[in-house]
C-alpha cells in the first residue's frame, strides 16, 4: 500500500487517474468501431494505441497490488476480530474474580506449619537413675539439683513448683476459592452465596481457637462459665476418629460463635464445607463431631 501511495498519491488522485484512464479505454472502443479494419488506422491513432496498450498494462499491473493488499487487510482484520473477542472473555472473568476475592487468602506457606496437635498422653516413669525422663509435647525446665538443707534452714513449699502448660496449635480452615464456589452442584448451594460461606469459615476460625483456649486453661483459672463450657467439652471422651484432631461440636458453635442462630447456617453448609475438604464428620456416640481438616 505504500508503494501505491507513493506512485499515485493519496485516493483522490487515484481516483481521478482511474477516471481517465475509463475515457481513455472509450476512446479505444470508438476507434476500434471507427475503423474496423487495422490497415486503415492512421499513424496518429497507432501511437494512441500504443499508449493506451502500454497504461492498460500499468492498471492491470496496479489492480493485482491492490488484490493483494485488500486480501491482507482482510486477514488483519480477522486476527483483530478474534483477540477482541479473547480480550472480551478475559475482561469479563477478569471483572467476576475482582467481584469475589475472598477477605483473606490462603498462603502455602501457612499449611506447611499447620500441624496436627498430639494427644497428651502421660508416659509411665523411668526408674532408671542415667536415663532421661519422657517429655511432652512443652519440655519440662531443667531440674536443679537441691543441696541437702541444714538445720534449721527453711524448706520451699511446693506451690512454687513450676506446672506444665498446654498450647494446642488451631490450624486454620481455609477460605473457598471462587474455583470451588463454581465447582459446586446447584442443589448444594441451593441460595448460599459466596461471601456467607467465607464468613462462616471465620465463624468457625474463631469457634476452635476459643475452644481450645479453654481446654488448654488450667482448671483452677477458669471462672463458672468456663468452666460449665469445659466439662460439657470433656463429658464425651475422645475417640479413634478424633485423637490428636482439632474438632468442634454444634454445642460449641452455639457457645462461641458471635451470633447463637449461627448454628442454623452451619448446618446447611456442613455439607459443603465437607465436600470441599475443609471440615470432616464423625460420629461419637450420639454427639457429631467436625474435624478441622489440613
Amino acid at each position: 500500500s505504500s508503494g501505491i501511495n507513493a506512485e499515485y498519491g493519496q485516493f483522490s488522485d487515484l481516483q481521478g487517474y482511474y477516471r481517465r484512464k475509463t475515457e481513455e479505454v472509450a476512446t479505444i472502443s470508438a476507434l476500434l468501431a471507427k475503423y474496423s479494419d487495422i490497415s486503415s488506422v492512421s499513424d496518429d491513432d497507432r501511437t494512441v494505441l500504443n499508449e493506451i496498450c502500454l497504461d492498460l498494462g500499468k492498471i492491470q499491473k496496479l489492480l493485482t497490488a491492490m488484490d493483494t493488499e485488500k486480501d491482507k487487510l482482510a486477514h488483519t482484520i480477522e486476527c483483530n476480530k478474534v483477540t477482541l473477542a479473547r480480550l472480551d472473555i478475559l475482561k469479563e472473568q477478569l471483572q467476576e474474580q475482582q467481584e469475589n476475592i475472598p477477605k483473606h487468602m490462603p498462603t502455602p506457606e501457612s499449611k506447611k506449619e499447620e500441624v496436627q496437635p498430639e494427644p497428651l498422653v502421660p508416659q509411665p516413669e523411668i526408674t532408671k537413675p542415667q536415663q532421661q525422663s519422657v517429655r511432652f509435647e512443652e519440655e519440662r525446665p531443667p531440674v536443679k539439683t537441691r543441696p541437702v538443707p541444714s538445720a534449721g534452714s527453711r524448706i520451699p513449699s511446693k506451690s512454687k513448683k513450676q506446672k506444665l502448660t498446654r498450647t494446642t496449635k488451631v490450624p486454620v480452615i481455609n477460605p473457598l476459592t471462587t474455583e470451588e464456589f463454581k465447582s459446586l452442584p446447584k442443589y448444594m448451594l441451593g441460595r448460599i452465596k459466596y461471601e456467607q460461606i467465607n464468613s462462616m469459615i471465620e465463624e468457625l476460625n474463631s469457634v476452635a481457637v476459643s475452644k481450645y483456649k479453654i481446654i488448654d486453661t488450667p482448671v483452677n483459672k477458669l471462672n463458672s462459665e468456663n468452666m460449665r463450657r469445659f466439662n460439657r467439652m470433656t463429658e464425651h471422651p475422645e475417640t479413634k476418629d478424633t485423637a490428636g484432631m482439632v474438632w468442634f461440636e454444634v454445642e460449641d458453635v452455639k457457645d462461641f460463635a458471635s451470633v447463637p442462630t449461627l448454628v442454623h447456617s452451619f448446618n446447611k453448609m456442613v455439607p459443603i464445607l465437607r465436600h470441599c475438604h475443609r471440615l470432616r464428620q464423625v460420629r461419637a456416640g450420639k454427639v457429631e463431631r467436625y474435624v478441622v481438616l489440613l
